[in-house]
């Protein structure tokens, strides 16, 4: 008779980390480029969905942009001036 096969346990589930009462959260890191980018893509669709009325929409990319860390208005820039 054949030796039966098992498959391993799935891995138990790692805790969320715990910030004690009084500890202060550590300082945002900079970006990647890639990081920067997806966030300036997620205020472009945010912005769009906004426009359109998709308020639902809007408040699951306001979600993603919050787990980021990043801040919800984007900075205004003003192109140069030129004489």
């Amino acid at each position: 008779m054949a030796a039966r096969k098992t498959t391993p346990p799935p891995p138990e589930p790692q805790e969320p980390d715990v910030v004690e009462e009084g500890q202060a959260e550590e300082e945002p890191q900079e970006r990647t480029a890639v990081e920067a980018a997806y966030v300036e893509a997620l205020h472009r669709e945010r912005e769009g969905y906004t426009r359109y009325g998709r308020e639902g929409r809007a408040a699951a990319v306001e979600a993603e942009l919050k787990r980021l860390g990043a801040p919800l208005e984007r900075a205004v820039t003003r192109p140069p001036e030129t004489a």
